[in-house]
């Protein structure tokens, strides 16, 4: 992930007044070792500093990082609201700020994703920082230029600050901005290279990609198909990194995506040869189960993606698997990036 340092471009917007009328609407509140007067009623002189970098490239991960400056003379309370256009991806389970800030609720719509920090307590004078990892869409495909095509590169980005009565007390805005030739094209995905099993995909190939857009971003993509558990798939096969991977679709997007070589990892260094004990460790509680004809586990800190185990795992009791029981020995023979629940099956 880039650094935010040489960040082109600051959004500032200092919203001020004094809303004393508010305090005595409250009965004189007061906060000296109290509980913090809410939001709503705050004589109020909030600054929202939203820094967006001023360099991006289709499929590439970045961090946009936010501050929130309390100048008002009482503790502030709230959220911050951060809003990107889609479809731009939040990367929730890498997001944190400064003191180990992790947002709140997750919200999807179809014109973007939304994340909500909690504001905890900001002292008079004080600040708060939060940052949210982000991933840019894959380049679409070619387009015939059109008023339309112009706005396909730019995503935009939204922060404010909420009072707890649900009113906008400040905001900043800004634009991502996808630079011209930074497409995935030549030479095919085959050259792509850094590229890491994530909960989203693999590279510029994406959970929920058109059939068509696989194409476009690796012309040597092979239609193909399977028998899996007597049942007819349809897929493609891919190259990544010189790796073959094995797209599933459902329809024309891609469902889930298959590796089952070794050389494509996630991004803690577990894949195709890793040990059940290379992934407990990284990874802590573990749930188990079946899938395609083996012995799978997951885990709640590494959603999206399932690995399954070779024979020497133990066999399977009344259709369920024990995760306890599986031998620290047992070896990583395929993964999965799907959808679907990342919890462990109630017992």
């Amino acid at each position: 992930m880039r650094g935010m340092t040489g960040l082109g471009r600051m959004a500032i917007v200092l919203l001020a007044g004094m809303l004393a009328g508010a305090c005595r609407d409250r009965g004189g509140a007061t906060v000296g070792g109290r509980e913090p007067v809410r939001l709503d009623s705050v004589p109020r002189n909030v600054e929202v500093r939203l820094y967006v970098a001023s360099d991006w490239a289709w499929n590439e991960e970045d961090t946009l990082r936010v501050t929130v400056v309390n100048g008002t003379e009482q503790p502030l309370s709230g959220s911050l609201n951060l809003f990107v256009g889609g479809p731009m991806e939040m990367l929730v389970d890498s997001a944190g700020g400064s003191g180990g800030t992790r947002p709140g609720d997750v919200l999807s719509s179809g014109e973007g994703t939304r994340v909500v920090f909690p504001l905890g307590t900001l002292a008079p004078g004080a600040s708060g920082e939060f940052r949210q990892a982000v991933r840019t869409p894959p380049a679409p495909r070619q387009r015939r230029p059109s008023a339309e095509n112009d706005t396909t590169s730019r995503f935009a980005v939204r922060a404010w600050v909420a009072a707890a009565d649900g009113a906008e007390v400040a905001q900043a805005a800004d634009t991502i901005r996808i630079r011209a030739g930074s497409e995935v094209v030549a030479g095919g995905c085959g050259g792509v290279e850094d590229v890491a099993v994530t909960r989203y995909g693999i590279g510029p190939l994406r959970l929920d990609m058109a059939a068509a857009d696989v194409r476009t971003l690796c012309p040597e993509a092979r239609d193909t198909t399977w028998k899996q558990e007597g049942t007819t798939e349809r897929g493609m096969s891919v190259r990544l990194a010189g790796r073959p991977v094995t797209l599933v679709l459902a329809g024309q997007k891609v469902q889930r995506i298959v590796v089952d070589t070794a050389g494509l990892r996630t991004g803690t260094g577990v894949g195709v040869g890793s040990t059940l004990a290379e992934l407990r460790a990284r990874y802590g509680r573990m749930c188990a189960g079946q899938g395609e004809g083996r012995v799978a586990v997951w885990f709640p800190a590494a959603p999206g993606v399932s690995f399954g185990l070779d024979s020497a795992t133990a066999p399977v009791q009344g259709g369920t698997v024990d995760a306890q029981a599986l031998p620290d020995s047992a070896a990583v023979v395929r993964l999965w990036v799907r959808q679907g629940t990342d919890d462990c099956p109630a017992s």
